[in-house]
């Protein structure tokens, strides 16, 4: 009765497996920043995903993200050398500023979630 009990478990994990689907992976999106210009725009982030953003510039930046409804996501103080991440949490435009520096701008279309 055992071995037919574990045989069943079995079964049904493994039908339970095969029938939900696979959780679809968060991608990460890489942008440099070179002194006063953020490299690499042509990014289309999903809902979930995240933005690394890495500073090459010798200077400190402090970024942050203004979605449609008017949201700021703040990524705090980034010195020269330093990465900081930014999960995605909203669709539509996605504008990217620098608090010390307002030369430094671009934008993305983060699309909705799978």
């Amino acid at each position: 009765m055992d071995q037919i009990r574990r045989v069943i478990i079995a079964l049904a994990a493994v039908l339970v497996w095969a029938l939900v689907p696979n959780a679809v992976q968060a991608e990460e999106h890489e942008l440099v920043i070179t002194h006063m210009e953020i490299a690499e725009t042509n990014i289309r982030p999903k809902v979930g995903d995240t933005v690394k953003f890495i500073n090459q510039a010798d200077i400190a930046h402090n970024l942050y993200l203004t979605y449609e409804d008017g949201t700021v996501q703040n990524l705090d103080t980034q010195f020269p050398g330093m990465s900081k991440t930014a999960k995605i949490e909203r669709s539509g435009k996605v504008v990217v500023r620098c608090w010390i520096h307002p030369v430094i701008r671009m934008e993305f279309d983060a699309a909705d979630a799978d």
